[in-house]
């Protein structure tokens, strides 16, 4: 029994392990993507990076945009290195593990580490797969070049990916002042005017006469006058009258002009305070 055992068990020296295909370099893009970008003009790589990725809407969405300009400036340090289709792949899967651990908010140390590791070989970026696609100078350009981009700028890309954007909202509404409708206004606006009858009274009087004929005429109108007096004379508006109407309209309307004023003085002065301490608590 213990011979039989010994014959099925297989020598582990004689135990061949099936090689791994390494596929580090096409998790981002694929080889015939990133010849095509290597060979594009920064335009249009970018406009082609934008629609692979995908990132939409790199105008306004922060995140989108850096992510976009990050692969645009690897591909130029790749075309300047002259590094290939594989090499270049392999470094565009390293910055997005790299940016993928600044978003989960890993500290500067720990991504320093993690690149260190993987571009040395000595860690495994997965099972059975490193990143021995670079030369000895080749590792040390990546490492200077992510010193000078992400390591340098860490802490802003570390807030530009981690922290949620405010949605901007820009309104196109347009605001139309109207009239108010008809009965609204307390008092009417015509509640004080004059009217038609005292105006066609002031215009239709007689000119005054002067201080001689009212002398000569005042003895004679004695008797005249109280005939008369017993019949109610028609009503007649002075200029004095009409000024003083129109004196209290007028002050009435500027008064009001003066307190709008007053009001949104105040209210723009306000505004501009609180601009300018805004400003001033941004320079502190």
């Amino acid at each position: 029994r213990s011979t039989s055992k010994a014959e099925s068990t297989p020598d582990p020296a004689e135990q061949v392990e099936t090689p791994v295909e390494n596929t580090i370099p096409w998790e981002v893009f694929t080889s015939e993507q990133v010849t095509l970008l290597l060979s594009l003009e920064p335009s249009a790589a970018l406009s082609k990076l934008c629609e692979l990725i995908p990132a939409t809407e790199t105008h306004i969405n922060l995140s989108n945009s850096i992510t976009a300009d990050t692969y645009l400036y690897l591909l130029h340090f790749a075309n300047r290195k002259q590094l290939n289709e594989t090499k270049t792949g392999a470094l565009l899967t390293l910055f997005k593990h790299l940016l993928a651990m600044i978003k989960d908010g890993k500290s500067l140390l720990e991504v320093v580490m993690e690149s260190s590791q993987l571009l040395t070989c000595q860690k495994d970026f997965h099972p059975k797969m490193k990143m021995d696609f670079f030369s000895k100078e080749e590792v040390i350009s990546v490492t200077e070049y992510l010193k000078s981009t992400l390591f340098q700028h860490f802490k802003l890309y570390r807030f530009t990916l981690s922290e949620r954007q405010e949605d901007t909202i820009i309104s196109l509404e347009k605001i139309v002042n109207t009239c108010p409708p008809l009965g609204t206004f307390d008092p009417p606006p015509l509640a004080e005017a004059i009217s038609d009858h005292d105006i066609e009274v002031y215009l239709n009087a007689p000119p005054p006469e002067s201080e001689k004929e009212e002398e000569e005429e005042g003895e004679e109108g004695v008797e005249v006058g109280e005939k008369e007096a017993a019949e109610p004379a028609p009503p007649v508006i002075s200029m004095r009258n009409v000024q003083a109407v129109l004196d209290t309209v007028g002050g009435e309307m500027l008064d009001k002009l003066a307190r709008d004023m007053s009001t949104k003085c105040a209210e723009k002065e306000g505004q501009y305070m609180n601009r300018l301490n805004k400003v001033k608590k941004s320079m502190d």
